[in-house]
């Protein structure tokens, strides 16, 4: 009976209670320094420690993402011992808990501390209690892990040490993932569950820093750390298929029709420098926390096509190289409002300066969902044409400042970004892009659209236009096979891991092959348009130095870009192959070597399942600025793929290596040759200056 009236008592006061919970939150725990734990610190649900007993609860039987969380407070001026401290919390945990939202019962156990094997029921508004069971008690700590019927799915501990400069350090730490699906919709998408529960233990450690008879030295801490968990037997929601089919489609179908790409179809290529210095908080991101200078390219292109005198909607793409790990990185922005309404809205622009660039969809970053975007600085003024655009390059770079910013706070710079000529028109050959293909470290894409917008960006890249980019025929065999052949390529996975391997040392079982061919020399000084490296950096992102009685046919959707697939046919001794690869990086640059400046331009390509062989491509052409120099250099890490088919096996083993040394000499001979034909071809305009 008193059981009984006691939790209508409970009932009654629930809304009384959250009001005055939610008073404290919008006056305390919603300014709670929040931060990255650090990257990947969450282990796998499958390393969670086993625990026995009935009615457990543990990680494994979550779903949704699991999240480690911890809250930190620092009390300075307490009488009390670690273990003290303890014991005093321990002898009443509803003596720091927010009774208004939580009021701790013990149902099982006899003495009043918690001791392993006790059980205890958090009373909670809402349609759960919270079961929980000691698992793990020491003088100075205790730990509980959640039963059946829980919200949460895990283990949360209780800990007091001594703090580093004296004084006392009072922590609770989780490890857990949502109980049911409910759970994890009011958790991690609505977010209610999660600001209740920083509330709640937020108000625990300030309780507890009060009961220690000392102070809090500065503010209570918290730190996130999320992973997303692997559900092999969970299929992605029909909503989001529905929705990928009708933009791919949609945006496939205007891809044809207009014989471009439906959005951003013209654009200004330009030499971007990123010049990074972080932010007042540290993210757990490279970009955002890194002081650096990153060297990159930009496009920047209206995104309808509108007349010059008409606003319209203006994108900012950026590509970079990261220096953790030297993959390609892509940002898209697009001019928007800035307020917490307006970034989520595209906003039309007259100039190209001043204007703000947003991110429009989220990235997760912890638990947090950030938007990045560029201020464009008032000078100079731009009209939004890509003439006007040139000639305000022509005259000086334009600057951005680069801002980071949770979904519903202020915008933050992290970075200057720095936009510098000569612009290039990129019309002849389109510069693609595909965020999902090269994601910025530590940088997750969060929502239903970032989900779709790897897949509809890849088929549109992939509808190419007729008569454009597409397959090259060098014998009259029909097209119809290799373009559904083709079309497979982007489900393929690479045939090995280029993250195992240096490309520039020879390892067991591998073959290093450099071969260099100098091409007709140029006056010193930077490229001769139409000269020399100008001819031969077109023959090489058109692939045409493959010797055509070797790779007969050659299909894909436009010139070299990162993530795009490339389908060969080769020859050999009388058999037909289809080999496909896949683009790694772009170089477009000028380096030092050995005291003297290069200009480089060149691309890689890597192999997919399938090829008769695994390894890298590097192909490239320098020009040695001091003395005019122009090379042609191919550099390849390779070795014989493993196939069940046992002619082929056999006929690699013996033909081989012959046919790769073969290829990369008459590549080298045939450069040569085009180069020279170019240049003295009869029609050709005359190089300028």
């Amino acid at each position: 009976m008193r059981t009984r009236w006691r939790r209508r008592a409970r009932a009654a006061r629930w809304p009384a209670g959250m009001g005055i919970a939610g008073w404290r939150w919008l006056r305390r725990s919603r300014r709670v320094s929040r931060r990255r734990l650090r990257s990947g610190a969450l282990p796998e649900a499958a390393q969670f420690p086993r625990r026995g007993g009935s009615r457990m609860q543990g990680a494994r039987q979550g779903v949704g993402p699991g999240f480690q969380r911890r809250y930190i407070v620092r009390i300075t001026g307490s009488p009390l011992t670690p273990a003290q401290l303890m014991t005093r919390l321990a002898d009443d945990l509803n003596a720091a808990s927010p009774v208004e939202v939580a009021v701790f019962d013990k149902t099982a156990g006899g003495s009043r501390r918690p001791a392993v094997g006790d059980e205890y029921v958090v009373h909670m508004p809402g349609p759960w209690n919270c079961p929980v069971r000691v698992v793990e008690q020491t003088p100075v700590s205790f730990r509980f892990a959640t039963l059946r019927g829980h919200m949460e799915a895990g283990e949360i501990e209780f800990r007091v040490a001594e703090g580093r400069d004296g004084g006392l350090v009072f922590m609770i730490e989780s490890w857990a993932r949502s109980g049911d699906r409910l759970a994890e919709l009011l958790y991690s998408k609505v977010g209610i569950a999660k600001e209740m529960q920083l509330h709640m233990w937020s108000h625990f450690c300030m309780r507890v820093a009060e009961l220690s008879g000392g102070s809090m030295a500065g503010k209570i801490e918290v730190q996130t750390e999320r992973k997303e968990a692997a559900e092999p037997g969970r299929r992605r929601r029909p909503g989001a298929r529905a929705v990928e089919a009708v933009f791919a489609r949609g945006f496939a179908l205007a891809a044809k029709r207009l014989r471009n790409r439906p959005l951003h179809p013209k654009g200004l290529v330009v030499d971007a420098a990123l010049r990074l210095h972080g932010t007042s908080q540290r993210w757990g991101v490279p970009l955002l926390d890194d002081q650096t200078e990153l060297a990159g390219k930009a496009r920047l292109s209206r995104a309808v096509g509108l007349p010059p005198a008409l606003p319209d909607i203006l994108g900012l793409a950026l590509r970079w190289t990261q220096p953790d790990n030297g993959d390609t990185a892509e940002l898209l922005l697009a001019t928007t409002g800035r307020g917490i309404l307006g970034r989520r809205l595209l906003r039309p622009m007259r100039r190209w300066s001043p204007a703000f660039y947003g991110s429009l969809l989220a990235y997760r970053v912890g638990d947090r969902r950030v938007l990045l975007g560029a201020v464009a600085r008032e000078t100079p003024r731009a009209a939004a044409d890509l003439r006007a655009l040139a000639h305000a390059l022509h005259e000086g770079p334009l600057l951005f400042d680069l801002v980071v910013a949770t979904e519903y706070g202020q915008w933050e710079r992290f970075g200057e970004l720095r936009l510098t000529g000569p612009p290039l028109s990129d019309e002849r050959e389109p510069m693609r892009f595909n965020p999902a293909l090269h994601p910025i470290s530590e940088l997750h894409p969060a929502g239903l659209f970032q989900q779709v917008r790897g897949a509809t960006y890849a088929t549109v890249q992939r509808t190419a236009p007729p008569g454009r980019h597409s397959v090259r025929p060098r014998d009259r065999v029909p097209a119809g096979r290799m373009r559904r052949r083709y079309d497979e390529l982007h489900r393929l996975p690479l045939n090995f891991d280029p993250r195992r391997h240096d490309m520039n040392k020879s390892e067991k079982g591998w073959h290093v092959d450099d071969y260099r061919q100098q091409l007709p020399p140029e006056p010193p000084g930077p490229p001769v348009p139409g000269g020399s490296w100008e001819v031969a950096r077109r023959l090489v992102g058109d692939y045409e130095y493959a010797d055509p009685a070797i790779i007969r046919r050659i299909c894909r959707s436009g010139p070299p870009e990162p993530g795009r697939e490339m389908l060969l046919e080769g020859r050999f001794y009388g058999l037909r192959f289809h080999l496909g690869v896949r683009v790694g990086d772009i170089v477009d640059t000028t380096i030092e070597r050995n005291g003297r400046r290069v200009r480089v331009w060149g691309w890689n390509y890597q192999t997919l399942e399938g090829h008769l062989e695994r390894g890298q491509m590097n192909q490239e052409v320098r020009k040695w600025l001091d003395t005019g120099e122009v090379e042609f250099h191919i550099h390849v890490f390779s070795q014989g793929a493993s196939t069940a088919h046992p002619v082929v096996r056999l006929g690699f083993l013996l033909f081989g290596r012959y046919m790769q040394l073969k290829f990369y000499k008459r590549a080298c001979r045939r450069m040569k040759t085009l180069t020279a034909s170019a240049l003295t071809a009869p029609n050709r305009a005359p190089p300028r200056g």
